[in-house]
């Protein structure tokens, strides 16, 4: 705007008077660029308060960025199974700036050490302090424990000689290539798009004898038509297990999916700022004995003790 207030007048003083000086509010919306209606509205306002108004510059709107902790289920994955190599492999003790630079090379993640914290202890990893005062990171025992569950029932289902299927999804940037190639030192070559251009969902289910057949799910996310439109969600989700997935089974199988976002809880237990009336609803239904006299943190603990042991999801 100041720039156009400068060429303006510049004009001016080259080709003299170009809109009569008492057109205030003409000259003015000629020399800032945007429409008399404008300028005639803030003209207005301004006289309308009996006072000096003070105009700021509305802020630009612009789109946000997702977080770098925002990763998809393959890269978490990757992300677990890094610590866990520090521990058995390595024999070292990981911190954050090793296990940084390790995931840099593996999966290219730019987040810095303050993100990556974040991202393992969304994933149940914690400090703890060693014999040694040494902090170390581990696993909660609750995750543990779900994993030792997991391990048991797939050994089970093993000796039994069900079929095992896995399910996963990822994204796939339809301008993705190599971050180095061969050159002569010259200009020549093919150039890095800058853009990471269109995001292509990939949905897939597979066991140790290859993929399920027909089971391919792949769609350009962010799309508002389609059978499958907008990004991975749990309608999505739904659709695809019972369109593609399970009429194509083995007799007999057995369907290993993680707990993303997809994977809506079925019956959730009450949070921290559910009403009183929910929390006690939800515990009467599950025969957990509480007093009518308890406060909604009485309540929540109750919850908190128990929820575990009520957890399901829809698929």
């Amino acid at each position: 705007m100041v720039y156009n207030v400068v060429q303006f007048m510049k004009k001016e003083s080259e080709d003299g008077v170009q809109i009569p000086l008492k057109l205030v509010q003409k000259r003015a919306a000629a020399a800032t660029g945007v429409s008399l209606r404008t300028v005639q509205r803030i003209a207005a306002t301004a006289n309308e308060s009996e006072m000096l108004a003070v105009f700021r510059t509305p802020g630009k709107k612009r789109k946000g960025v997702k977080r770098v902790t925002n990763i998809d289920s393959f890269d978490q994955g990757v992300i677990k199974r890094c610590v866990h190599n520090f521990h058995v492999t390595e024999k070292e003790l990981p911190t954050l700036k090793q296990l940084q630079r390790k995931l840099k090379d593996d999966i290219n993640f730019n987040g810095s050490v303050t993100s990556l914290g974040r991202i393992l202890k969304q994933l149940g990893f914690q400090w703890k302090n060693t014999q040694n005062e040494r902090k170390v990171l581990i696993e909660q025992s609750n995750i543990r424990l779900q994993r030792i569950e997991y391990l048991h029932s797939i050994t089970k289902y093993r000796s039994e000689g069900r079929p095992i299927i896995y399910t996963d999804e990822s994204y796939v940037d339809s301008s993705h290539s190599m971050s180095k190639a061969w050159g002569d030192g010259s200009q020549m070559g093919v150039k890095k798009k800058i853009s990471k251009g269109q995001k292509v969902v990939i949905v897939h289910a597979g066991s140790e004898v290859g993929f399920v057949p027909n089971a391919l799910l792949m769609f350009k996310a962010g799309t508002k038509t389609g059978d499958y439109h907008d990004n991975m969600n749990y309608e999505n989700y739904e659709k695809w297990i019972k369109n593609q997935l399970v009429p194509n089974l083995p007799a007999n199988s057995v369907v290993v999916v993680d707990n993303a976002y997809h994977n809506k809880q079925e019956d959730p237990a009450p949070t921290s700022n559910s009403r009183k009336a929910d929390m006690q609803s939800w515990l009467r239904e599950k025969n957990i004995e509480f007093e009518e006299t308890m406060l909604k943190p009485q309540l929540y603990k109750l919850i908190a003790k128990n929820k575990e042991r009520f957890k399901k999801f829809n698929i």
